[in-house]
């Protein structure tokens, strides 16, 4: 210790002695303070713990809380409660991997699988307990199904039975390098599933969660063979070399290129906004959509239809010919592939695949009144009583099969009314977050300029929150 330690300030001109006392006051206060810590650090040296973490909320005390969450069914809270016990450190490395394991089961159960992840590998990192492993390995699988990362699961399920692919850890092995960057196959995959996610953005709004993930999943499947593998890596590879040499040749300095990136960025980041906002604000249930089906059965309904099959023939006199011998015992479908002159047809005997319905356009045969009165008047099984005349020739036509009108089941047409459920509810959240803004904003058109002078006065009239002039 440094002893004669000498706290006081010389005063200076001008001040008072008032101000020297209260500067020494603050100053031995300081030291105390000092000295107060370095007694605690000395005592903890010694074995004596410190006061618990947590802001003095006790271990024991914590736990409670945890426990007392998890069993109302609060699992975000328990988690977060689980979290903040492991902060005042249970002993032992295996106790601290059982409360990681509890709290990604309670992420998992929230519905929150990339917490739930790291919480489970948490677990893993701090011990490796044996009646754990099974039950994390599945939930684990669990959660990178649910959050759609299949290329993930595919090496998390690898390196749990011991396959890697090419050996040691699985997706390691290099497949390309450029200068010092090396791109695994792990890295490649990873990469892939990302851009199948970009493209799917486009039309994903538009389909139920389920059926998303289906798609993205075969998507996954259809690209993770290796000759797909290796076009894609050509492209990335490009893509990055190109990218290179643009930086390389300041390329973002060119005034017509920062205005490309301008307009890139403005309107991605428009449509960022309003996804967020379809996020924040769209949430469709399977009660809404049967609701919504409910109210709109008459939409969802199944017209009369047929399958029918044609022989198309160029004059009326040969059309009549083959009449003559159907009647006689020819079979449609021989002469169909002996005399049609529809190319998409004849070699299936003349079979039309889609189903036909009342009024609507045929292949092969196109709308046609007269084909409908001669389809929807045939029963299935026979054939048409008059030849059929249109731009493409005359059409004998023979009806295979007959449906009914009917009303569609609810899960025939869930993925239709997902859509239009959707579309009706995205058109709501965007009218009103454009009224919003051009409130906020203070946004007027003035789209008598641009109106004929006829309907000006109609455009003048303010409407959705929008200022005309």
């Amino acid at each position: 210790m440094v002893e004669g330690l000498n706290l006081t300030l010389p005063e200076r001109s001008g001040q008072g002695r008032g101000n020297s006392k209260l500067l020494t006051v603050l100053l031995a206060a300081v030291l105390a303070a000092a000295l107060a810590n370095l007694a605690v650090s000395l005592l903890a040296g010694r074995g004596m713990e410190a006061p618990e973490q947590n802001g003095g909320f006790p271990a024991e005390a914590q736990k409670d809380l945890a426990l007392k969450l998890e069993n109302q069914g609060l699992r975000e809270l328990a988690a977060d409660a689980w979290r903040e016990y492991l902060q005042g450190g249970p002993s032992g490395t295996e106790e601290q991997a059982k409360v990681w394991y509890r709290i990604g089961k309670l992420r998992q159960e929230a519905g929150q699988p990339e917490r739930a992840l790291e919480a489970y590998y948490r677990s893993e990192s701090c011990a490796k307990v044996k009646e754990l492993e099974s039950e994390i390995g599945r939930r684990v699988q669990e959660c990178l199904e649910t959050a759609g990362k299949f290329s993930a699961l595919r090496y998390e399920l690898a390196e749990r039975v011991g396959t890697g692919e090419g050996g040691g850890k699985a997706g390691a092995d290099v497949l390309a390098e450029i200068g010092g960057h090396k791109i695994s196959r792990a890295e490649l995959d990873r990469r892939i599933e990302e851009q199948i996610e970009r493209q799917m953005e486009t039309f994903a709004a538009f389909l139920p969660e389920e059926e998303r993930k289906l798609r993205k999943e075969e998507m996954v499947k259809r690209l993770a063979s290796d000759p797909e593998r290796s076009r894609l890596l050509e492209q990335l590879v490009l893509e990055e070399v190109l990218y290179r040499k643009a930086r390389e040749d300041k390329l973002t300095d060119d005034s017509k290129v920062r205005a490309v990136l301008r307009d890139a960025e403005r309107s991605l980041l428009a449509r960022q906004v309003v996804d967020r906002e379809m996020a924040d604000r769209i949430n469709i249930t399977s009660g809404d959509l049967r609701t919504y089906y409910d109210a709109h059965k008459q939409e969802y309904r199944q017209p009369e239809r047929a399958k029918i099959s044609h022989i198309l023939i160029k004059d009326e006199t040969a059309a009549e010919e083959l009449r003559g011998k159907l009647k006689d015992g020819a079979k449609f479908e021989d002469l169909a592939k002996e005399r049609s002159l529809d190319e998409e047809t004849k070699s299936k005997g003349g079979e039309i695949d889609p189903w036909i319905g009342r009024g609507e356009w045929a292949p092969g045969i196109g709308s046609s009144e007269e084909a409908g009165a001669a389809i929807f008047g045939t029963e299935a099984g026979k054939i048409a009583d008059k030849t059929v005349k249109t731009d493409k020739g005359f059409h004998l036509i023979k009806v295979r099969e007959r449906e009914p009108e009917k009303q569609k089941d609810f899960s025939e047409v869930r993925g239709e009314v997902y859509r239009a459920l959707r579309n009706q509810k995205e058109s709501e959240v965007q009218s009103a977050l454009m009224s919003r803004l051009r409130d906020r904003y203070s946004v007027v058109i003035h789209s008598s300029k641009l109106a004929p002078a006829a309907a000006a006065k109609e455009d003048e009239k303010p409407s959705g929150g929008q200022k005309s002039k």
